[in-house]
């Protein structure tokens, strides 16, 4: 399969490292924290992934000079500006957190490569959505009166790795240039990655995204997805790839451009209930969640209007921007192992991003304009 860059697996997908307590917690349900289980060697291998993807980005600073670049979703094809809607009629099961009642927030989407800077290549692509304007006490201490909340989608809808010792064995691997050897050694993990890595894009604005891990809801657990849809009837849309793929590494932004150029863009957001926790397991991201078992339910319409989103300040403001899962009210909490590797390996390296490019990191209120955007 060859070299794969290490750190796609960590971001892709994607403070503190006391967060690893079992048991209830303080604004979270006793029955919410049931099913998680932290392995022995869970801290020590978080810690290594943690020191290793840091070193990965001081080298690609020094290496490549400023600005020091996330360690995977380096490259945005672009951050754009939409409304985030949730639905009014939403059954009493789903409403906790974010949905639980009807509300509109202004959110900043940022659509990216997992690796590399060559739309023909890239592996996963994300849909970080960052929704600003959320009320609530949120779960980081840092942040916990921001008024933001975070969403991150990959478009497969199963996460590659297992478990935070395969994570670093994979690492270790991957700098050996023995990445091969690992796949070999995990089968399961070597057929997810070649799957993802095979899929043809054509527009990212047309792709179907999933969070790949679980998430809280209230005491339940759920996965999100986002589906593109017709903005004038909702009707589900379909990618069509080019084939061959444009010679232009930079195609998937000229399409996204395109699209909001001459008109909108729209998606429906959806949750997945977990309704059987043998076959739905909530510290195996590798499992798919069957939707013939438990459809996917929309809840929220994400609506991303015409406009430009290429200026340099909003250029500048999107890599600015930090997105992690753990940006949350407590109700839909981050589960899972790979939500707890994110917690700590996200915060280390959007605070050394920041600290290196000499950049305040702040959340964003909504209420940003740039030449081009929407404004409301």
């Amino acid at each position: 399969m060859g070299r794969i860059r290490s750190s796609y697996v960590v971001a892709s997908l994607v403070i503190g490292l006391g967060a690893f307590a079992l048991g209830a917690r303080p604004g979270i349900p006793a029955s919410s924290a049931s099913q998680e289980r932290v392995a022995p060697d869970e801290r020590a291998a978080t810690e290594q992934i943690r020191d290793l993807l840091e070193a990965q980005v001081r080298e690609g600073f020094r290496k490549d000079g400023p600005p020091a670049k996330r360690d995977a979703h380096a490259k945005a094809q672009g951050c754009v500006k939409a409304r985030f809607t949730v639905e009014r009629a939403l059954p009493a099961t789903l409403r906790r957190g974010i949905f639980a009642r009807p509300a509109t927030y202004t959110a900043w989407i940022r659509f990216s490569n997992a690796v590399g800077s060559d739309d023909r290549s890239g592996l996963a692509r994300g849909m970080a959505i960052k929704l600003t304007g959320v009320p609530g006490r949120k779960l980081l201490p840092a942040e916990a009166n921001a008024r933001t909340q975070d969403l991150l989608l990959v478009n497969y809808p199963v996460f590659n790795i297992r478990t935070a010792s395969d994570y670093v064995q994979f690492f270790e691997a991957n700098r050996a240039g023995t990445v091969d050897a690992f796949f070999a050694k995990h089968p399961r993990a070597g057929a997810l990655t070649a799957a993802l890595a095979a899929q043809r894009i054509g527009n990212p604005l047309l792709l179907r995204y999933f969070s790949m891990t679980p998430y809280a809801l209230g005491d339940r657990y759920v996965k999100y997805s986002a589906e593109p849809v017709s903005c004038a009837t909702r009707t589900v849309l379909h990618d069509a790839p080019p084939n061959p793929l444009p010679d232009d590494p930079n195609y998937l932004r000229e399409a996204m451009t395109a699209t909001l150029a001459h008109g909108a863009a729209c998606y429906t957001f959806m949750l997945q209930l977990q309704t059987d926790p043998a076959t739905m397991p909530i510290e195996d991201s590798t499992v798919l969640w069957s939707e013939a078992r438990s459809p996917f339910v929309a809840v929220a319409s994400i609506d991303m209007p015409e406009q430009r989103f290429d200026s340099p300040a909003q250029r500048r403001f999107c890599e600015n921007l930090s997105y992690t899962p753990w940006h949350s009210l407590p109700a839909n909490r981050p589960v899972g192992v790979i939500n707890r590797i994110r917690r700590v390996v996200y915060d280390a390296i959007s605070t050394l991003r920041h600290r290196l490019n000499g950049v305040a990191r702040r959340e964003p209120s909504g209420n940003e304009s740039f030449e081009g955007s929407p404004t409301w």
